[in-house]
This record gives C-alpha cells, structure tokens and sequence, in this order.
C-alpha cells in the first residue's frame, strides 16, 4: 500500500498539469492530445489482457516491477515530446504499463491473500490510491500557478521518482508462486468465459459512468441548467474523495465472493441511479436549493460508488480460476478502457443535450445495470466449474 500512495501522489500531480503541459509547454493542440489520448485507450484495450496472462505466466510481482519500470522510462521520456507521435507512442506504453500494473497488483492480492480477506485488501489499496490522488492534485496546483515549463517537467520527473520507489516497494514484497494453467485450456481462457466478458462490459460502462458524473456531467449541467456556483463541483469532489479514503473498507466487510456481490452490486447501482434522479432535480432551481442537492446526490452517489466497486473486487477474485487471475484482472481493465471510450460522449449526449431527462436516462441506465447484474454472476457461477476442474496442468 506504500508503494500506492507514492506512486498516486506522483500521479495525481501529473493528472492535474498534464494538459496545460502538452498544451502551453509541448504545443500540442487540445484535439492532437485527445487524439494522442484515442491512441492510448486503443493500446489499452488491445494489449491490457494479454499483459495480465503474462503476469500469470512470469508472475505478478515480476511483471508488476518491469510495468512500474517502463512507466518511470515513460514519464521521463515524455520531457523530450516535441510532437504528436512521439507523445502518441509514449501514451500508449503509459496505457498499457497502467493497466498492468492495476492487473498484476489484483493477482498479487490473490496470490498472497486468503479468500476471505482479498475483497478487504483491495479495499485498502482503493482507499490509498484515491487518498494519493487527491493529495497528489493538491500538490499539482503549484506548477499550475507557475505555468512554466520547468514546473511542469519537475512534476514529471517527480513523477519518474515515484515509479522508481514504488518498483523498489514491490521488489521487497514476497513472490506469489505461480499456478499451473490446465492442459488444454486456452491462454487466454477469460475470452472464452462468455459470463465473465459480459460482466466486465458492463462493470466498464457503470464504472466509467460513475467516475465522470462528478468530473464532466455535473459540471456541464450546472453551467448549462442552473445559476449555481463553479465550486459546488468541488464540494461535490470533495465529499467523493473523503467518501472514497475513508468508507471503502468499511463498506466492503462482509463482502467476499461472487453471491455475496449480488446484493451488493445491485444496492449500489440504484444508488447511484437515484443520485442522478437528484442532479436532475437542479435544473431551474434556486443556488440555495441546488447546493443542498448536489451535496445530498454526492453523498448518495459516493455510497452507491463503494458499494459497487465492492462487488466487483468480490465478483473478479471469486470467479477468476487461480491459474488465471492475472488475465482476469487484466480483462476488467479492458472493459473500464471500453467504458472509459464510451462514457464522456454519452453523458454529453444526455445531459447536455436532453438536460434534466438525460438524468433520468442516466439514472435507469444504472437501474438497468443493477436489475441485470444478478443474472450475469449467476451466469458465471454456473459456468465457473468447466474452468476451475479441468485437469491435468501444465506450466502456465
């Protein structure tokens, strides 16, 4: 958890001043860096998978000090972009050495952590890296009031340093042995497991959704429905962050295998579909009243939030063969870059253009997804017997 906080401060600060530096300092245009960007997600998507089987194969804590590695390289190498395709590839590799990372650290967990207390652990490491975020945009802010170049390339070079103490953190951590994958059995079996793909589709779409309420939508909505105040965006945040670091473990207890998450899951995206009911209810309603509401809506949204990111830590290590949570881990990454590809243009879509009936659209997309999820891990656990008894093993 050490080695998440450092490498989430460095982060957090790279996330807040990322734009204006490929803007103001390397001279990119805002539409080369969402086509930079584009590029990146495509890598992700393509290459996130199979970068988890290999974590099964070499193992996690292997691959996982090679990804942190290659994203020190990244980020220092990113003070020498001077143009579109140099910062494409460099994106891209930060894509997929991200998404690794994130895989790799799941089989970790699984490998080194008895059933029970898995959802538990990932709790903590969510907790962390949300707490790392936050302070990590904070100390953003200081480069951004400085607006120079020797600021901005000081944050990635601090940045570089984190990776670096993080690859050292998980360097000292014990090895988790690797499993043995069936014989017979496809190396990139989770491509197979239909329930499971489904799953991650739809977990990528809600989490994507769920992430960029606060970041996009709210935001959009407020200035376009509503007189309301710019900062109740950040007291929105702010109520998120603290929700985040300090309730997520709390929340996870008693939650520890794919039945479990059923319930769960479904709580936790109806939710967050009634807070989008409540962001929907600011529209042409007094400052006074619609800064009661988005705070109401934050803290609803914040609880459904948990809840949900419950479920699927429960649902991915649960129904994951052990020869195989390395790709598993790494198909739920796909699915959030999926998600993440289509959420941005469909909460446009249906907040700005619809305004307070794009809510309620939003809303039962979030119903939807929770009437549905029960059916998919029930799905999944019938099927789980076909992966998890094929003998005999071969080395993975």
């Amino acid at each position: 958890m050490f080695a998440t906080l450092v490498n989430t401060l460095g982060n957090g600060a790279y996330l807040a001043t990322s734009a204006l530096f490929l803007t103001r300092s390397v001279g990119l245009t805002p539409g080369q860096v969402a086509a930079g960007l584009s590029l990146a997600a495509l890598a992700g998507i393509v290459l996130t998978t199979p970068m988890g089987a290999v974590a099964d194969r070499r193992g996690p804590k292997q691959v996982q000090i090679v990804a942190l590695l290659v994203l020190a390289a990244c980020f220092a190498g990113l003070t020498q972009v001077h143009h579109l395709w140099s910062y494409a590839v460099v994106a891209s590799v930060i894509a997929v050495a991200n998404a690794t990372v994130k895989a790799s650290t799941g089989a970790m967990i699984a490998g080194a952590v008895p059933p029970a207390e898995r959802v538990r652990t990932r709790a903590f490491i969510r907790s962390t890296n949300n707490a790392g975020l936050g302070l990590g945009t904070a100390l953003g802010a200081v480069p951004l009031l400085l607006d120079s170049r020797a600021g901005y390339l000081a944050v990635l070079l601090a940045n570089t340093a984190t990776f670096l103490v993080a690859a050292a953190v998980v360097g000292r951590a014990d090895a988790v042995d690797r499993v043995a994958r069936p014989a017979g059995v496809s190396r990139l079996a989770v491509l197979r497991d239909r329930p499971f793909v489904a799953f991650v589709l739809v977990d990528g779409l809600v989490a994507s959704l769920y992430n960029a309420l606060l970041s996009l939508a709210l935001p959009l909505f407020l200035l376009a429905y509503t007189h309301a105040p710019a900062y109740l965006v950040s007291a929105a945040l702010l109520v998120n962050t603290i929700g985040c670091v300090t309730l997520q473990v709390w929340i996870s207890r008693g939650t520890h295998t794919a039945v479990d998450a059923v319930p769960v899951s479904r709580r936790g995206a109806l939710l967050v579909g009634a807070s989008c009911v409540l962001f929907g209810l600011t529209a042409g309603r007094s400052a006074r009243l619609v800064g009661a509401l988005v705070l109401a809506a934050a803290v609803v949204h914040v609880i459904g939030e948990l809840w949900l990111s419950a479920g699927t830590f429960a649902v991915v290590f649960d129904l994951a063969p052990d020869w195989a949570q390395g790709q598993y881990q790494g198909a739920l990454q796909t699915g959030r870059q999926l998600g993440d590809m289509v959420a941005p243009p469909l909460l446009t879509a249906l907040v700005i253009g619809l305004g307070e009936p794009g809510w309620l659209a939003l809303a039962s997309i979030f119903a939807g997804a929770g009437l549905v999820y029960p059916s998919i891990v029930r799905w999944a656990l019938r099927r789980r017997p076909a992966l998890v008894e094929t003998p005999p093993l071969v080395a993975a």
